[in-house]
């Protein structure tokens, strides 16, 4: 959508006023949108609580009749899943937890090194472009490398006041 060009200083003001003034309006319809979302987040979770809470007994109930049952419900360990005609219960293996002390990580990098386990020891290399960009004469032959200028931004900010909520 193409504009016309404002005429002068005066017209060019009363633009940015009325930016400000839209802005003001939109955070008015963001505060009132927020409001409403979180009265129906509110609603749902109240609605939803007791549901949470039978299923939440339920699951503890399947349980441990499961557990109580297992062996006739897995046929003796050989399965993982027990069926029923609503649905079916399993148990599963979690993944192997590997807990590092974190003041010891050092002490414990340093062993694995010294083992000749360098293969258990993750290094990451990476550009440091911040550097890159201050030796740009440097490395500006090195294939890959290539540099923007930066792009100037152009903003415009409306005079705001912040209104004070009255009592």
């Amino acid at each position: 959508m193409k504009s016309p060009a404002l005429a002068d200083d005066e017209s060019c003001a009363a633009a940015i006023g009325r930016m400000g003034e839209l802005d003001r309006e939109l955070a008015l319809i963001a505060t009132t949108k927020a409001e409403a979302v979180e009265k129906a987040s509110t609603a749902a979770e109240k609605a939803a609580e007791p549901l949470i809470t039978e299923r939440s007994g339920l699951f503890v109930q399947v349980q441990a009749y499961c557990v109580a049952n297992r062996q006739r419900l897995t046929d003796g360990g050989r399965s993982k899943t027990a069926t029923f005609p609503t649905g079916s219960a399993a148990w599963r293996l979690g993944r192997l937890r590997v807990l590092v002390d974190s003041v010891l990580k050092d002490t414990i990098i340093a062993t694995l090194k010294k083992r000749g386990l360098t293969d258990l020891v993750r290094v990451k290399e990476d550009l440091d472009l911040a550097a890159v960009g201050k030796a740009r004469d440097k490395v500006k032959r090195i294939k890959g490398i290539s540099f923007e200028d930066p792009i100037e931004d152009f903003s415009v900010s409306p005079v705001t006041a912040d209104l004070v909520e009255r009592r």
